[in-house]
């Protein structure tokens, strides 16, 4: 009897579905586990794809928390990168260029540190010495130096701070005249006694201001005059020459009083020859009100911050002194500010206190 190709081809497909059937029964779990075969010691062909199934199970598992991981760690960062593709976030911030110009919290501004290979975030940066030369390198940005050069350094008087000032002030008046003879006065202080000096135009005076008070010589009288500032201790002779007398009295209308009265602004022209150059108008005393000048003749102590240098002075206004290959004159001094002036190039230093 001739079978037919239909009833073949459906029983075919009867065999194909109870196999697919039978393997998907060990594929689900809450089966019973095939019982191992009872010789050769070994699993069953269906246990051990069974137990293969499901470790291949737990590597699909591991791996899909290990993505699960990754994708939150991407998750917080603003640019996504594969082999091929960019992905950008949607509002991206535009990137700020580092701007030379800003100033650090130390002073200090970003190129300049970035010049010398410093690090803009690094606060110590301004108080650190990286050429070992007495200045940090925030002195060497204000002057404009190389940090990393010792051979090029700030001016040595940057360094220099005021340690003390004394305000004592010498008031030189003009009191008295007759036939050529002028007589000026010195006092010291408030409570100073008076020192008078009868002079002529041409004349020399050196006025001595030390411990023991005040002291005139007149006269070419150098070696004398040095020898007894010693004693005294004054650090500082100021030399004037009486350089010219100005005649100047008449009468005139007093604005207060509409009155006419008689009146006498004569003047002495003294010229102070140490290094306070310049001339000095000293008028006639009106009655009993001095129109003189007063000058500093306190003592002024300075004090160097350079390593192994200390303090300065005692120096006098109009004094001058050697400092760092420069001559300097102290011009002022005030317990504030001491300004000096350097010789000869004229250049102005302000020191200050500590």
């Amino acid at each position: 009897m001739k079978v037919s190709p239909w009833w073949l081809g459906g029983a075919g497909g009867l065999v194909v579905l109870g196999l697919v059937g039978l393997a998907f029964g060990f594929f689900q779990p809450g089966w019973p586990d095939i019982p191992e075969a009872p010789e050769g010691g070994g699993k069953s062909v269906f246990a051990e794809f069974k137990q293969k199934t499901g470790e291949f199970r737990t590597k699909l598992g591991e791996l899909e928390e290990k993505k699960k991981g990754l994708k939150e760690e991407l998750s917080g960062h603003r640019v996504f990168v594969s082999r091929s593709l960019v992905f950008l976030p949607k509002d991206a911030e535009p990137v700020k260029p580092l701007n030379i110009e800003q100033v650090t919290d130390d002073g200090i501004q970003v190129g300049w540190k970035l010049k010398y290979g410093f690090s803009p975030e690094d606060p110590d940066v301004s108080q650190q010495d990286e050429d070992q030369d007495g200045f940090t390198n925030l002195e060497e940005y204000e002057k404009k130096t190389d940090p990393k050069d010792p051979a090029s350094s700030p001016s040595k008087w940057v360094k220099i701070k005021i340690s003390s000032a004394e305000k004592k002030m010498l008031v030189v008046s003009f009191t008295g005249k007759s036939l050529g003879l002028y007589t000026l006065r010195f006092k010291l202080g408030k409570d100073g006694k008076n020192v008078e000096e009868n002079i002529v135009v041409g004349d020399k005076l050196w006025v001595l201001v030390g411990a023991s008070g005040l002291k005139l010589y007149k006269g070419e009288q150098a070696d004398v005059v040095f020898e007894e500032a010693k004693k005294i201790e004054c650090p500082h002779i100021i030399p004037l020459l009486v350089k010219q007398y100005k005649e100047d009295q008449g009468r005139r209308i007093n604005p207060n009083t509409q009155t006419e009265n008689d009146y006498d602004d004569s003047t002495l022209i003294l010229e102070r020859q140490d290094g306070l150059t310049g001339l000095a108008k000293v008028m006639i005393n009106e009655g009993n009100i001095s129109r003189g000048v007063a000058w500093n003749v306190g003592n002024v102590r300075l004090n160097s911050m350079v390593p192994g240098e200390g303090e300065m002075g005692p120096y006098r206004v109009g004094q001058s002194f050697t400092y760092a290959g420069k001559t300097f004159v102290v011009t002022e001094a005030s317990p504030e500010k001491v300004s000096l002036r350097m010789s000869p190039e004229g250049d102005l230093v302000d020191i200050l206190s500590k």
